[in-house]
């Protein structure tokens, strides 16, 4: 994140030097190169001053101010260059300073979050255990407080594994295996969930050697962790399909049923939020699937027409 607000600040900095170099040194050269169009010949009075010395000289008086214009676009493009690299070390330098309070606090809210998660965790479990033991059923009230309960623990474990990720540098230690069967795997998990809601999946592999086994290295359990928010978000808000797409750099999974509205699309990753409020969740699995992709320089991405919504996965 941090990374992409300084090249932001580097780059606006370098497009705007850009402009004001160009119209600025642009101006100098037309200014100079119409000077030097409309000067005044050399006045031909002297009685020993032929046409032909006139001639010469005027050719000679053209071809300096040639040079004289050559060496002028030589010497601005020169500058140009100089100054906008210039630019690029001072804006380097001055957004990194500019970034670091704020990179600072955002470290420490993210180890904050994850030591209050941590802590809460304990007393939640406490709760949690005293309610199954005290097995007083048909209590609309203690009811009541089992599911906020277990509200409260879902909304925790999700902080402190949005956290942990945050906090996890990206993994070196890539597992090479076979994708295919990796996906299978995770998708049989969810069997008996798609059977239960009644919802079809349909998977297609696009493989462009399909009769080999599909090798590739990455974090397995990250994607794993990733791919399982992105198929139970599907199965969330599906109104009865599901496409799985595969291919060798990307994954594709769309459902029918609740679509996003296009000023919606690009909060879609935002913590805590919900397009549809009504739905039992806290807005926290798509924000965990985002870092996850970041973190493993994968690229996320969702749309969303007026039938079907699809999340993208390109690693």
């Amino acid at each position: 994140m941090f990374k992409k607000l300084k090249l932001k600040f580097v780059l606006t900095n370098l497009v705007l030097t850009s402009v004001v170099l160009f119209a600025a040194y642009t101006s100098v050269y037309l200014i100079a190169a119409n000077n030097s169009a409309n000067r005044r010949p050399i006045p031909s009075d002297s009685p020993d001053y032929s046409s032909e010395v006139e001639n010469i000289i005027n050719e000679h008086i053209k071809d300096d101010r040639k040079k004289a214009l050559s060496s002028l676009l030589f010497t601005l493009i020169s500058t140009g260059v100089a100054t906008e690299l210039i630019v690029f070390i001072i804006s380097a330098y001055l957004a990194e300073e500019a970034i670091k309070p704020v990179k600072e606090a955002y470290e420490a809210q993210k180890l904050f979050i994850a030591n209050a998660s941590h802590e809460i965790k304990t007393p939640l479990a406490a709760i949690q255990a005293n309610l199954e033991a005290a097995d007083i059923s048909g209590n609309h009230w203690l009811d009541n407080v089992v599911l906020e309960t277990e509200k409260l623990a879902d909304l925790n474990g999700k902080l402190l594994t949005l956290t942990k990720t945050d906090l996890a540098p990206a993994s070196t230690a890539l597992t090479k295996l076979d994708f295919k069967d990796l996906i299978k795997t995770d998708l049989k998990s969810f069997e008996s969930r798609l059977k239960k809601e009644n919802l079809k999946l349909k998977t297609s592999f696009k493989l462009s050697k399909p009769d080999k086994t599909w090798e590739t290295k990455l974090n397995k359990a990250d994607f794993s962790e990733l791919f399982g928010i992105l198929l139970d978000n599907a199965i969330k808000y599906s109104g009865g399909k599901i496409w799985l797409s595969v291919s060798e750099k990307e994954l594709k999974l769309k459902n029918d049923g609740a679509t996003i509205p296009k000023e919606n699309l690009k909060h879609v990753f935002d913590r805590f939020y919900q397009v549809d409020k009504s739905k039992q969740g806290v807005g926290l699995g798509l924000s965990i699937a985002k870092s996850l992709a970041d973190k493993n320089s994968w690229k996320l991405s969702v749309s969303s027409d007026d039938k079907t919504t699809e999340f993208t996965l390109s690693i």
